[in-house]
C-alpha cells in the first residue's frame, strides 16, 4: 500500500506539474515542508491518487478472465492485507462508455460512503461521473474495461454530495476534494465508531500519533491489487483552514504510503479507549510507489468532521441522526482538587444532543452530563485544559481544541501576620490556591487560638481580627482551614506587649 493519487498508467510522464498554494505541512520526521515544492506526475502526487478523471484506470488489454499473477499478488511496502475489513470498499467508475476507473471508499455508515471528490467527478468540471458500482466492503475487486466490475454489491448510489466549490480541474489536489455517497440500502454493519473531532486531530498531529491508511491502490509501480491493503503511519498535520480546505497529512516514506487507487480510502486512528475514529478520506500524495522518487514524501487527505453541513445532509437523507457541532466552552474554574467546566450548547443540531462529555487534554473523559456544566474531580495539583463534545445517539459529535485552562493549587503556608493599630492583619489565600477556605485562625506562639474568622468575603485580599484584651507579651501565627486540609501555621509576627 504504497498509497498515492490514483493515476492512469499511460499518463505517467517525467515532467512534473507543481502544486500551487504554499501550505506548511509537518513531515514524518517532524520537519515542516512547503507543498509548493513537491513535484507531481501523472502517477503520484500531490497529485491525486487517481487520474485526472479521478480514478485509477484498469484496462482490459492483456487481461484474461483470470487476472494475471502481478494483478493477483499484492505487495505493500510496510503494510498488510485488509481483506474482509468492513471499513473500506472499492468503487468501480463508468466514464460513460466503459468501466475504466477504480477508487477506494470509506464505509462510514451502512448507507453512507465517503470518498475523494475527484473519484466521482468527470475531468475538467463539476459533473458527477455517469456510473458507479460498489464492491462489498473488504472484498476482492476485479474489474475490466470491457466486461466491467466483477462481483459488485447490489446497492445503488442514490446521491453524490460534494462541496459546491469543488472542480476537478487538474491532476493536482484541488480544494475540497471530499465527497459523500448515499446508498439505497445497507452495505455492511459498520467499522468506525465515529468521526474524529477537531480537538483529537490537533492533539494527534502534535504527538505524531499512529494512524492507519487503507485502500485498493497499487502496491508498487504497475502492480495492481484486487484486495484492500493497510499500513500504519504517523499523523503529522491537521490544518482546518488551509487554502485547500480542511486537510490532514500523514508521514509516508519509501517503505510505506499511498499509491494510485487509494484515493477516497480511510485514514483512522484507534484512541486510548479502543474506539476506531475516522479522520477522513485520502486524496493525494507525493512519492508513494514511484520508482526513483527523490522528493519529500507526503500524503494529504480531507477531514470529514469539517464538512459538517454536507455530512448532516447525507445523514438526513440516509435516515441517521445528524451530528451536533462543537459546544463553546465558556468557563473552567478550579475548585479544590476539581475543575468546574461550563459551556454553551452547539449551534448545529442541538436537538440531537443526548449528552455531553468533558475531555481532558490527554484525550480521556473527565465527566459526562446532560447539563451545561460538569465537575472533573480528584485531580492532582497542576494545570488542566478541557474540551467539550456534544454526543448524539450514535456517539457522534465534534469538539474544538481547548482554549481555557485552570490550575489545581493546594493551599500553602501563609505569610506571618502583622500588627496594624489594634488589629492582627494578614494576607488571605485569595488568588494563590484553588482550595475553598472555610475559616482562618489566628493563634499565639503557644498555639492558643486568639480568633476565628468564618464570615468573610472569599475575594478579600486582606483580613484581620482584634488584638486580645488580656495584657501580656504576644507573637501571632495564622493558618487556614480549607476543603483540601489545614495549612501549616505561618511564621511568627513581631512581638507586641499589651498592657
Amino acid at each position: 500500500m504504497n498509497m498515492s493519487h490514483e493515476y492512469v498508467a499511460e499518463r505517467n510522464t517525467s515532467s512534473p506539474t507543481f502544486f500551487g498554494p504554499d501550505l506548511p505541512l509537518l513531515g514524518a520526521q517532524g520537519r515542516y515542508m512547503t507543498l509548493r515544492s513537491v513535484g507531481i506526475t501523472a502517477m503520484v502526487g500531490l497529485s491525486l491518487l487517481a487520474s485526472h478523471g479521478g480514478f485509477t484506470e484498469v484496462r482490459a488489454q492483456n487481461m484474461s478472465a483470470t487476472p494475471t499473477a502481478s494483478f493477483a499478488q499484492p505487495r505493500i511496502y510496510g503494510g498488510s492485507p485488509a481483506t474482509g475489513n468492513p471499513g473500506v470498499a472499492a468503487l468501480a467508475i463508468n466514464s460513460g462508455s466503459a468501466w475504466t476507473g477504480r477508487c477506494s471508499a470509506v464505509v462510514w455508515k451502512p448507507r453512507i460512503l465517503l470518498t475523494a471528490a475527484h473519484c466521482v467527478t468527470s475531468p475538467g468540471g463539476t459533473t458527477s461521473v455517469p456510473g458507479l458500482a460498489v464492491f462489498p466492503p473488504g472484498a476482492t475487486a476485479i474489474q475490466y474495461s470491457n466486461t466491467g466490475p466483477q462481483g459488485v454489491s447490489s446497492v445503488q448510489v442514490t446521491q453524490v454530495l460534494k462541496p459546491s466549490t469543488y472542480i476537478n480541474a487538474s491532476t493536482r489536489v484541488e480544494p475540497n476534494d471530499f465527497a459523500i455517497l448515499v446508498l439505497d440500502s445497507d452495505i455492511g454493519t459498520g467499522y468506525f465508531n465515529r468521526l474524529a473531532t477537531s480537538a483529537e486531530m490537533s492533539r494527534w498531529a502534535q504527538d505524531l500519533y499512529p494512524g492507519t491508511i487503507m485502500g485498493y491502490g497499487l502496491t508498487a509501480p504497475e502492480q495492481f491489487s484486487t484486495i484492500p491493503m493497510q499500513a500504519q503511519v504517523p499523523i503529522d498535520t491537521y490544518e482546518p483552514r488551509s487554502s485547500l480546505g480542511p486537510v490532514f497529512s500523514v508521514g509516508q516514506s519509501a517503505s510505506v504510503g499511498v499509491c494510485s487507487g487509494d484515493s477516497g480510502g480511510p485514514t483512522f486512528a484507534t484512541n486510548t479507549s479502543g474506539e476506531r475514529v475516522l479522520l477522513g478520506v485520502n486524496s493525494g500524495s507525493a512519492g508513494g510507489c514511484v520508482a526513483g522518487f527523490t522528493g519529500a514524501y507526503l500524503m494529504v487527505g480531507f477531514t470529514a468532521i469539517d464538512y459538517l453541513d454536507l455530512v448532516n445532509q447525507a445523514l438526513t437523507a440516509a435516515g441517521y441522526p445528524t451530528i451536533p457541532s462543537a459546544p463553546t466552552v465558556t468557563g473552567a474554574t478550579a475548585v479544590n482538587n476539581s475543575v468546574v467546566v461550563s459551556w454553551q450548547p452547539p449551534q448545529v443540531s442541538p436537538t440531537t444532543v443526548t449528552s455531553f462529555e468533558v475531555v481532558r487534554d490527554d484525550g480521556s473523559v473527565g465527566c459526562t452530563t446532560t447539563q451545561l456544566t460538569c465537575t472533573v474531580a480528584n485531580l492532582a495539583p497542576g494545570e488542566y485544559s478541557f474540551t467539550v463534545r456534544a454526543l448524539n445517539s450514535q456517539g457522534e459529535g465534534n469538539a474544538l481544541p481547548a482554549t481555557l485552562s485552570a490550575e489545581v493549587v493546594p493551599p500553602g503556608q501563609m505569610a506571618p501576620p502583622r500588627i496594624s493599630g489594634k488589629k492582627i492583619a494578614f494576607r488571605s489565600l485569595t488568588g494563590s490556591t484553588s482550595a475553598v477556605v472555610s475559616e482562618y485562625r489566628v493563634i499565639d506562639a503557644r498555639g492558643k487560638r486568639i480568633c476565628t474568622l468564618r464570615d468573610f468575603s472569599p475575594t478579600a485580599p486582606r483580613l484581620g481580627c482584634p488584638l486580645p484584651a488580656k495584657s501580656g507579651s504576644y507573637r501571632f501565627r495564622v493558618l487556614a482551614v480549607t476543603e483540601m486540609g489545614k495549612t501549616t501555621p505561618s511564621g511568627l509576627s513581631r512581638k507586641i506587649v499589651i498592657s
